[in-house]
């Protein structure tokens, strides 16, 4: 039998192990509540970050949904512009209903009409549709028009029941303000390209992405456009929460009840020139947080009831990993997607740190530099323009844009710079988001535009050159001759003959100079035959050397065999001749080397005529195929506008680059045959 002293020890040590084990219990328990209060807190934190990553991608891809909406109007008015142009050349008594007619088929258009100042109808053809005159509101728009002239021109879009029933009503005033031209042209292009990129359509394929509930654009009017239809959507006025995002710059977020569920809201301002300021509101599921959360609870209720049971201390643990993976997963998921849209971007994106240094870098951008690995250099080191130096973008106060020439691999790129600033929640200064828009194609066209209104003025110009200059220079240079036969004057007859001699050969040059006026500016049809492009350049090669060896320049020749254009000999003679005439000019009587090489070029054969003279600076390489411009003493500047004007009706393009030793190099592409 035990004795009282062991029993009150024995009942001690009991006492003593049981609050151990409350002890523990309780510290185990207190333990694993925090550890799970701050994984539901983590879960929902970067649930959030997944959120914002989202949200920011969005308003990014919008902005250039926007933006591509502005570039198809503006090649939809150029393409429109030509026509007019063309229309309003005619003389306006010459304008019938037939020739209207023509010029749309031509066009590929469903019908031109043209209108005095008045808005009475001059002429019109019709070449699709029933419709004989413009609908009531065309109308309308054009007396608008006249009464305000200042717009100058007007696209209409009438959408149509159906996409293929668009229609496009383009109005245009002639530069003399007397007539309204009318183009009626099919739009189901033009709807089409636009439904691919409207922010609507953006906003309903990405909220079919995982996890994303709705996508709205709102604004303190309504709802500008919305992936599905809430419900319960409150206006902004009514809303503290949504008060206060619109007047902050940073992105909010929420819990609310949606269609009785629970989702995370994300806000953040949003505005562009095209769309009133208001607020993108995103709502993601949180459905994986709750099912995150009630796993969590189980393992409360498992924990409660075996405490100290080691295996569901590693089930728990094991548990819990594997959660954090699945939401690590979610995250990446989201990531990735937002970085694809963020590579795939045509226009460049980078943003530079406050210490010059770039820390992001999308992959146009490096290509539109020729860069590689741009993240984490310098940007002085990468970006060379004077225009673009780190110094002098931080020195811009506030957000802009600016265009610049930027020379890469021998070819001149026009940017479009857009400068925007970063900022802390101080409003501190962290770093500079640099848009770049590669608009080189753009210039492009506008240069092949004005060169071609600039040659259609010269036909005008040499028409009248000819009729005014060609007579009168007839008759000087046969009073020349007759002088020079019929009289021989007995004083100073040497200085007579002189004299008759001068004025004959004065004549015959400026004969010359109107006839490569002429050559310039005739719209001239040659017979077209099938050329052997080796030999046609062998023989022209050959011409050329008698004058090349004279001066001390050597021809080489590089063509492969069987390659065959389509052509008029003579004219593509005359393109050989002015390069060699151009090259010869620019080596200045030394000895130099012209190189003409053809390569195949994805079913055209490409030609390059190269030397080895001084080159063509950037500013002038932009206007060397533009009528009369000459940079020497005593030309004409019609050499290489012929050249372009040439190889243009063959249906090929000439373009200039610098040789590789710094030289001259004019690239020719022809179609093969």
């Amino acid at each position: 039998m035990k004795s009282p002293s062991v029993r009150l020890v024995a009942g001690l040590d009991q006492r003593v192990t049981i609050g151990i084990v409350i002890l523990l219990a309780v510290v185990v328990f207190v333990i694993t509540w925090v550890g799970i209060a701050e994984k539901r807190t983590d879960s929902l934190t970067l649930l959030v970050m997944q959120g914002k990553s989202f949200t920011e991608a969005l308003a990014e891809a919008a902005n250039n949904a926007i933006a591509s909406e502005n570039v198809y109007d503006y090649l939809v008015h150029q393409r429109y512009s030509e026509i007019v142009t063309e229309v309003a050349s005619i003389d306006p008594s010459q304008i019938t209903d037939q020739l209207l007619s023509r010029i749309a088929l031509d066009h590929q258009l469903h019908g031109i009409y043209v209108f005095d100042s008045t808005g009475q109808p001059i002429a019109g053809g019709i070449v699709r549709g029933s419709r004989t005159t413009p609908p009531d509101f065309v109308i309308d728009e054009m007396h608008n028009l006249l009464k305000n002239p200042e717009a100058k021109f007007l696209l209409l879009l009438d959408p149509g029941s159906t996409p293929s029933e668009a229609i496009h009503y383009y109005l245009e005033l002639t530069n003399d303000l007397d007539r309204v031209i009318l183009i009626v042209a099919d739009a189901l292009y033009y709807v089409n390209a636009l439904k691919q990129t409207q922010i609507g359509y953006l906003a309903q394929k990405m909220s079919r992405e995982p996890g994303v509930e709705y996508i709205v654009y709102q604004t303190t009017n309504g709802v500008v456009f919305s992936s599905r239809r809430i419900d319960e959507l409150q206006p902004i006025k009514s809303d503290s929460f949504l008060t206060r995002a619109l007047e902050s710059d940073t992105i909010f977020h929420r819990v609310i009840n949606v269609d009785r569920r629970n989702v995370l809201e994300l806000v953040r301002p949003f505005s562009t020139p095209d769309y009133q300021f208001g607020l993108l509101r995103i709502g993601l599921s949180l459905e994986g947080y709750y099912a995150v959360s009630r796993a969590f609870d189980r393992q409360m209720i498992a924990l409660a009831v075996v405490l100290f049971a080691l295996v569901v201390a590693v089930v728990l643990y094991l548990n819990s990993r594997r959660k954090r993976q699945e939401i690590d997963l979610q995250y990446r998921h989201i990531k990735s997607v937002t970085d694809k849209i963020f590579d795939e971007m045509r226009t460049g994106v980078a943003v530079i740190g406050d210490d010059g240094h770039i820390t992001l870098a999308n992959e146009a951008f490096e290509r539109i530099f020729h860069i590689a690995a741009a993240e984490g250099k310098p940007w002085d080191a990468l970006v060379t323009h004077p225009d673009l130096g780190f110094q002098k973008i931080s020195d811009f106060r506030h957000a802009g844009e600016t265009e610049v020439t930027f020379e890469a691999r021998g070819k001149s790129l026009t940017l479009l710079v857009a400068l925007s600033h970063l900022g802390d929640s101080e409003g501190g200064p962290t770093g500079t988001v640099v848009v770049v828009y590669d608009i080189t194609r753009f210039k492009e066209f506008e240069q092949k535009s004005a060169r071609k209104e600039r040659l259609s003025e010269l036909g005008d110009l040499a028409a009248g050159v000819a009729h005014e200059i060609r007579n009168p220079l007839n008759t000087i240079s046969i009073a020349a001759q007759r002088l020079a036969a019929e009289f021989s004057p007995t004083d100073r007859p040497e200085e007579f003959r002189t004299f008759t001699s001068q004025i004959r050969e004065e004549t015959r040059r400026l004969n010359a100079i109107i006839t490569r006026f002429l050559a310039l500016a005739r719209d001239e049809r040659h017979q077209q035959t099938a050329i052997d492009l080796k030999a046609f350049l062998t023989n022209a090669v050959s011409l050329l050397k008698i004058e090349a060896e004279q001066t001390g320049i050597e021809i080489e020749l590089h063509c492969n065999d069987e390659v065959k254009i389509k052509g008029d000999k003579d004219a593509l003679k005359q393109v050989f001749t002015n390069l060699f005439i151009n090259a010869r000019e620019a080596l200045r009587g030394k000895k130099g080397r012209i190189q003409i090489a053809c390569l195949p070029a994805n079913g055209k054969v490409e030609i390059r005529f190269s030397d080895n003279g001084p080159g063509i600076d950037v500013q002038t390489a932009d206007k060397i195929f533009t009528p009369y411009f000459t940079t020497k003493e005593g030309g004409t500047g019609l050499g290489l506008p012929t050249v372009h004007r040439v190889i243009v009706e063959h249906g090929g393009e000439v373009s200039y680059e610098t040789a590789p030793g710094g030289g001259a190099c004019f690239v020719i592409q022809l179609p093969v045959v």
